[in-house]
């Protein structure tokens, strides 16, 4: 289940990539547990390589580098974080939240109790939390790559939220 996941989620890179880095990318994966952040490190590999495409260099015989560097990349959390970033990115949290909160109580006050107020009000911190992430965690990427992670994750959170208080308020 777990290999056929990773193997999803590598055939989402260009092809290119693939032919130089698939293999090692499989044999690193084997090699260890896999986990959420895995998944979503490799998610947002995938966009960063389709919306930021680099010359892959032809493959040399053997392994360049190891599994050790991908290792320390799929580990490490991102280089050249600093203190302004995380000073925007607790922004991101606080004001994420306040925003959505505010936002979930006044479509509460304005339209009555219904699922979307409910789903804004829960999934609020979650939601400015994968927003917050562009600055920090998923700095690494390309700007372009970050906005789809970052927003399009909030997005899901309050998405998933909103479909389980419909579906609450069904039963």
């Amino acid at each position: 289940m777990m290999a056929a996941m990773t193997s999803a989620l590598i055939r989402l890179y260009p092809r290119a990539w693939r032919q130089r880095y698939g293999d090692e990318m499989r044999e690193l994966l084997a090699s260890q547990k896999p986990t959420f952040r895995t998944f979503a490190d490799l998610a947002a590999g995938a966009i960063d390589a389709r919306f930021n495409p680099q010359q892959v260099p032809a493959a040399l015989p053997g392994r360049i580098e190891g599994a050790t560097t991908m290792m320390k990349a799929l580990r490490c959390a991102p280089a050249g974080v600093t203190v302004q970033d995380q000073w925007r990115s607790a922004a991101w949290m606080v004001g994420g939240s306040f925003a959505l909160t505010l936002f979930g109580i006044l479509l509460k006050v304005r339209i009555g109790p219904n699922a979307l107020s409910e789903g804004l009000l829960y999934s609020a911190f979650p939601a400015a939390l994968m927003l917050s992430s562009e600055c920090t965690y998923l700095k690494r990427y390309s700007p372009a790559a970050r906005r789809v992670m970052s927003i399009g994750g909030a997005a899901f959170v309050v998405f998933i939220v909103w479909m389980a208080a419909i579906i609450g308020n069904r039963i």
